[in-house]
């Protein structure tokens, strides 16, 4: 889903305690203590990137359909990328795996779901939330109206990079990636997109109701189709702009 790296921002800013460094390991028995203040954290997220503004009219109503314009165009050729200031994601469809498009030498940090559950007509999303980390998801959106519906991720793997650099938040991502997974987990979210093909597309996420969701998504990444190519040249991280300095 485009965007998540606005989710990793809220995620990593979060308070998310090292004491919670169990969490890339869920498998694991944990003291009872641990799991409710991992709990806790996964609430607190889902209610700030599920809080959600005014309703607004005809949300759903003369959207653009970049996934059409995309598939009409080959998507067995093209790609989706997502411009944003700090870096490019890439949404591919395809009923291909994550792991038959992601780089070999990538290691696998995490997992969530799998692999195997049937979808119709799937797309695979990556997006590098640092140097060193990319997330990678499966899911599948259906076209109603005038946007794209999706009801959640069924998979999604973290990836380390070797020998990327290191980056600022990099102690909390692996941990951001389960509690955000976890935290949309059985939402239900749409994406009101406008543009073409010629000029790309910005989008905007909506729950059902039509009620917009800010705290997902990035209005200010402008998304175009592009040639097919592999991964990791075209999902990149770019270091935000440093904070204005204060004033005298």
């Amino acid at each position: 889903m485009r965007g998540l790296r606005r989710w990793a921002a809220i995620a990593a800013a979060a308070s998310l305690p090292a004491s919670m460094a169990w969490a890339v390991q869920p498998d694991e028995p944990q003291p009872q203590a641990a799991l409710e203040q991992f709990r806790a954290v996964v609430s607190e997220l889902r209610a700030t990137l599920l809080r959600p503004g005014e309703r607004v009219p005809n949300w759903n109503v003369g959207g653009a359909d970049p996934d059409g314009d995309l598939r009409a165009l080959g998507a067995d050729r093209h790609y989706m990328l997502s411009r944003g200031d700090d870096g490019d994601d890439v949404s591919i469809l395809t009923d291909r795996p994550i792991t038959a498009l992601a780089p070999a030498a990538w290691r696998v940090i995490d997992s969530y779901g799998s692999s195997a559950t049937p979808l119709d007509r799937p797309q695979l999303d990556f997006t590098r939330v640092s140097p060193r980390y990319v997330i990678a998801m499966r899911s599948r959106f259906e076209r109603r109206g005038g946007v794209d519906c999706t009801p959640g991720i069924t998979n999604a793997l973290l990836y380390e990079v070797p020998g990327a650099p290191a980056g600022a938040n990099d102690d909390t991502i692996p941990l951001m990636f389960r509690a955000v997974i976890l935290a949309l987990e059985g939402q239900e979210i749409c994406l009101r997109s406008d543009g073409n093909a010629a000029t790309g597309y910005r989008s905007r996420v909506f729950l059902p109701d039509g009620r917009p969701l800010p705290g997902l998504g990035d209005e200010d990444a402008v998304s175009t189709i592009v040639p097919a190519a592999p991964v990791d040249r075209l999902v990149t991280w770019r270091a935000p702009p440093p904070a204005p300095a204060p004033e005298d």
